[in-house]
């Protein structure tokens, strides 16, 4: 009696611990997965269709407008502390009229630089980055830049270069004909959006 009770115990024991070592190579499998893929996600995104959604990731704002073939619009701001860049919201991006024609034609990257307000460490570092990459072109708050990216790749298919192409042209960008500022209507911000689109050099 107390030996099948002994083997009972066993067996039940080695089960258990066969459940958990089953469990944790699964776990172990779905980590490998996810490190040896990290971009199966972004590899196949779907196309966004959220009138006025403002993108904070650069990699996501390529992948939207790599798929789209729409140029980015990047707004240079800083939420919590410029006046005008709060009047520009106001007046012009919280508009069904500015949301609807943003949808059809950019898509929207916020690159926010707050002074109070708590942001992501990682969007803060790219942010950061980005202002060095467009230090020549931004000169205050609020800027709008409207761009594409063409992106290149290494042998071993990892990310190589972004190219970053302004538009109507980098020259023309410095000159003042390619930046967007505070504007007091929706019409207005988009006649001139529409204007540097129109304008884009092509190479």
């Amino acid at each position: 009696m107390y030996i099948k009770k002994f083997l009972l115990i066993v067996i039940c024991s080695l089960i258990t611990i066969g459940g958990c070592v089953v469990k944790k190579e699964e776990s172990n499998y779905t980590k490998k997965e996810v490190i040896e893929k990290p971009n199966e996600v972004i590899e196949k995104p779907k196309v966004i269709n959220e009138p006025g959604k403002w993108l904070i990731n650069f990699e996501e704002a390529y992948q939207q407008s790599s798929l789209s073939n729409k140029p980015i619009m990047a707004n240079f701001t800083g939420s919590d502390w410029c006046g005008w860049c709060k009047k520009l919201k106001k007046a012009v991006f919280d508009t069904d009229v500015f949301k609807n024609w943003a949808n059809e034609n950019v898509i929207l990257l916020e690159l926010d630089y707050p002074r109070r307000t708590p942001q992501d460490p990682t969007i803060k570092q790219q942010n950061q980055t980005l202002q060095q990459t467009f230090r020549q072109f931004v000169r205050g708050y609020p800027t709008v830049l409207l761009f594409r990216i063409e992106r290149t790749y290494n042998d071993d298919g990892s990310t190589g270069r972004d190219n970053i192409k302004l538009l109507p042209s980098p020259q023309l960008v410095m000159q003042g004909q390619g930046r967007l500022g505070y504007m007091s209507s929706p019409d207005a911000f988009i006649s001139k959006a529409e204007q540097i689109i129109n304008a884009e050099v092509k190479e």
